[in-house]
């Protein structure tokens, strides 16, 4: 039986009765209607605490009055616990209906709603299909733009692109008619990794409960000691932590959905408390201090699309140069996709430190030619050529991780130390890298450090072990 209109339309499929009655939309009705008297369109829409108190009151009182008239007027009964009622209610009235429940399944990584008639979703490495349906594109809209309403954002035929961040942090993109067809359409990102620590990549498997305690490089030599890998070797993972503390600048490369922002939170969780962090990212998915109520000196700052009313768009290009009035000690720009890469570069060459960033490439191979494409992008980075370009990356990044998936495994497949030094390759110019640790396959070992680090000054300075990154 598919899902219908509602969150419980599997469970309360089972009490109809052979008129077809349905208990529980009769009952989600007079909520609704109860409600609607108590609370503007408005506050419901963004249902804040108070609305959800009055909510969960609401249904309560009437799932008792329902089940009591229905002793006296032959009416089906409601035959769900009332505790399960009230969750699926306020998931029906104030939050995503089925949508939630997928949200709540741990397996899933991504949902994919293609119209009323079909949601997919992402899980062990490929994508299948839900038993999950709705009534018609309007009902699908309204549900999509109910979990957008508290980001102020909203998917209709004048702004039928809409980008937010649902109130779990997931990450949500809709699209609806003109532009998509079928509609309206969502992809929904869930951050399952994001408590993860850059321990846990060494043996993601497991629970973390051998994880350092006291932040330093050395707490990795009881992990060192043992033999399973995950997305790094104990090595690999000692290297880049003390990168982090050295205050390098580092580079995540991949495609889609292989780890690079786990990755880079992971990093940036290695940051030393304290320091001045400047965050930015269209869609808010880096947490370096999950469940704490203090900023601890971080700072996010998020892009913003143009509005109808006439406000101008906020890109990262903007919020890179606001970023530098600011004061940081680090600065981590979640995916560099454009211009903004001439003001990231430029900030990072002037002594910022612990500049961490993303691109989609495959392969370190690939970092230049994609950064070189978005310099180009850049009112002033448009004219430089390519021997300058590449000196500006050269002095300015120092590692590059590039990370790759197969199936549902990600792994680190190289990474990579930028000399500083610019090499020819036919009439061009490009960064000079040299692999410090480099995966031969999907299954193979992350072998390194292969040879001493070309940063050993800046890891001498910072007071890292010279065993973390030089041959044994």
């Amino acid at each position: 039986m598919d899902f219908e209109d509602s969150h419980a339309a599997k469970t309360a499929g089972v009490v109809r009765n052979e008129s077809g009655a349905d208990p529980y939309q009769a009952v989600l009705d007079r909520i609704r209607k109860q409600l609607s008297k108590e609370f503007t369109a408005d506050k419901l829409a963004n249902a804040g605490p108070q609305v959800t108190e009055a909510a969960a009151r609401v249904a309560a009182q009437q799932y008792r009055d329902y089940n009591q008239d229905a002793l006296t007027k032959t009416l089906p009964r409601l035959m769900i616990p009332e505790e399960q009622f009230i969750d699926m209610a306020l998931a029906d009235l104030l939050g995503m209906g089925a949508i939630d429940t997928l949200l709540k399944d741990e397996t899933i990584e991504d949902i994919a709603v293609n119209g009323p008639n079909e949601v997919m979703v992402y899980r062990h490495g490929h994508w299948e299909q839900e038993n999950v349906s709705f009534p018609s594109a309007d009902r699908l809209l309204e549900i999509l733009n109910r979990g957008l309403a508290h980001s102020n954002r909203k998917a209709n035929m004048v702004t039928p692109i809409a980008d937010a961040v649902l109130r779990g942090m997931e990450r949500i993109s809709v699209v609806t008619y003109p532009v998509a067809s079928p509609h309206p359409t969502a992809v929904i990102r869930i951050p399952r990794a994001k408590n993860i620590n850059l321990e846990d990549m060494v043996n993601p498997y497991e629970s973390a409960q051998e994880a350092p305690t006291d932040g330093t490089v050395s707490d990795y030599k009881s992990l060192m000691e043992g033999t399973m890998e995950g997305l790094l070797s104990p090595q690999a993972a000692a290297y880049l932590h003390g990168a982090v503390l050295a205050g390098l600048n580092i580079v995540a490369v991949g495609p889609t959905g292989s780890g690079k922002t786990t990755l880079l939170m992971a990093l940036g969780r290695k940051i030393p408390k304290g320091q001045r962090i400047l965050i930015i990212e269209d869609t808010p998915e880096i947490d370096l201090y999950p469940g704490e109520e203090a900023p601890n000196n971080v700072l996010y700052l998020r892009t913003r699309p143009s509005t109808i009313e006439g406000l101008k768009a906020i890109e990262q290009e903007d919020l890179v140069k606001l970023a530098l009035r600011q004061r940081p000690d680090a600065l981590t720009l979640g995916e560099a996709r454009g211009p903004e890469v001439f003001d990231l570069l430029n900030a990072l060459n002037t002594g910022h430190k612990n500049g961490l960033t993303s691109i989609h490439a495959y392969g370190v191979e690939e970092l230049f030619s994609r950064m070189f494409l978005m310099l180009a992008q850049s009112e002033r980075g448009r004219h430089l050529d390519t021997y300058r370009a590449a000196n500006l990356v050269a002095s300015t990044l120092h590692v590059a991780v590039s990370l790759e998936m197969v199936g549902n495994t990600r792994f680190v497949r190289t990474i990579a130390e930028l000399t500083g030094n610019v090499v020819q390759k036919g009439t061009a110019y490009e960064p000079e890298m040299k692999a410090i640790f480099q995966r031969e396959s999907a299954r193979g070992k992350l072998t390194g450090p292969l040879h001493e680090s070309v940063h050993t000054k800046m890891l001498e300075q910072a007071g890292i072990a010279k065993n973390v990154y030089s041959p044994a």
